[in-house]
């Protein structure tokens, strides 16, 4: 191969792109994969705080998020009715799902307490 280059992940030579000669790893889906996960990695490393949210420190950003989305729904409130119209089913279906599991929960929460206050006694 002209001006063929070695993959960095799976070791096996290529040809670069025209238009990116100084690629390093081969188009391969499961190298490129791989290829992604070491920027993904080192981006984060050099952004450490990017994913700290700003609300765990000031407040008053959270209440100006809360503040633009009730102003948004109040804005729009025919096209919520008309949304929670057409996917009522759905809703009634995530709800059932939602507090099946939230009862789970909560009996095995009370299960625990339960035992800890007989071990207490």
């Amino acid at each position: 191969m002209v001006g063929a280059k070695t993959c960095i992940i799976c070791g096996k030579e290529f040809s670069p792109n025209k238009y990116r000669p100084n690629q390093k790893v081969c188009s391969n889906l499961e190298c490129q994969y791989q290829r992604q996960l070491m920027n993904m990695k080192v981006w984060r490393k050099d952004n450490p705080n990017y994913f700290r949210y700003r609300e765990a420190q000031d407040t008053s950003w959270r209440d100006a998020c809360r503040e633009r989305a009730r102003k948004w729904r109040d804005e729009h409130r025919d096209y919520l009715n008309l949304y929670r119209e057409e996917h009522k089913e759905d809703h009634k279906k995530y709800m059932r799902e939602y507090m099946r599991l939230y009862r789970k929960k909560n009996k095995n929460h009370e299960h625990e307490e339960t035992k800890r206050a007989d071990i207490n006694e």
